[in-house]
Formats: structure tokens, sequence, C-alpha cells
């Protein structure tokens, strides 16, 4: 006996809190899990809102250009303040970080240096596998974030800005 108790009924007690200790263990590994797949949907919402914002800056830096000849903008900077005008224009409010990777900025994707689209820098394998707009219909089918290129095709502006405003998040 051990303070007026059995040795057994101490063992007992012993193991039961062993067993609950266990059971919250599991329910804290599985809300752990539940918290990351829930980040990375937001992260992933975050993603197309951002990667259309850039697409319809690029369309519109692009469509905006004067002359018969038409540029892509050369730094993102120009989308911040484009200075080919007497008043400048501004095609984004900001320039957005990876929402996978909040400190980097989004993948440039650059054809002969000019800017024609962003992507992100996450290898992670999107949770989405529907509900994507006619533009993005590539996505449903990419292996990682880092395919999902948001590339702005010339004189597409207004079917895309529509696609975009309609869009049910």
């Amino acid at each position: 006996m051990l303070n007026g108790k059995p040795r057994a009924a101490l063992g007992f007690s012993y193991i039961g809190v062993l067993i609950t200790l266990a059971i919250v263990g599991l329910g804290l590994s599985g809300a752990a899990v539940l918290w990351q797949f829930q980040a990375q949907r937001a992260n992933e919402l975050a993603l197309l809102e951002i990667g259309e914002a850039y697409r319809l800056a690029i369309g519109r830096y692009y469509e905006a250009t004067p002359g018969q000849i038409k540029a892509f903008p050369l730094t993102l900077e120009a989308l911040l303040e484009d200075k080919r005008f007497p008043k400048i224009q501004r095609h984004l409010r900001q320039a957005w970080p990876d929402p996978f990777y909040p400190k980097q900025p989004m993948r440039l994707i650059l054809q002969q240096g000019q800017i024609v689209g962003v992507a992100s820098q996450s290898t992670l394998a999107p949770i989405r596998a529907q509900g994507y707009l006619d533009v993005e219909s590539g996505f449903a089918a990419a292996k990682s974030y880092q395919a999902w290129q948001f590339i702005y095709t010339p004189n597409t502006l207004a079917e895309l800005e529509t696609q975009v405003l309609s869009r049910d998040w």
C-alpha cells in the first residue's frame, strides 16, 4: 500500500492518464491537419484573386498602349505607375506577394523581356478541382500551383473583365 491505496490502483490511474494524453494528441494532430488544409485553401483562393488582378493589370497596360504597336510592361512598377501618359495611370493598386510565400514576389512570366503574366512559386498540389474561369481552364490538370500561369492574351480584356467580375467565389 502507498498513501492508503493499493499499488494496482496507482498503476491503473497512470495508464488512464496515458490513454487520455494519447487521445488528446490524436485530436490535436487532426486539428493541425485541418488547419493546414484550411490555410492552403485560403492561399489558393488568394492566389486566384491576385493572379487575376495581375492578368487584368497587364491586359489594361497592353490595351492602353498608344499607337498601333502594343507593348507589355517591362517592370511591375510600370503597372503601378504607367508614366506613358500626361496623367499617370495605375493598372495595379499594389505589387502583391505570392500568397504561399508572403515575403517573395509572384514569379514573372516574360516574353522577349516583357511581362506577359505571373505565377506562384509553390510546388504544392492544388486542392480545387473545379470552378475555374474559362481563361483558367488548364488549371484543373495542374500538378502544382506553379502551373497556374496567369498570362494575358492580347485582345481579350473585355471578356476577361466580364469573367473575373462575374466569378462566384
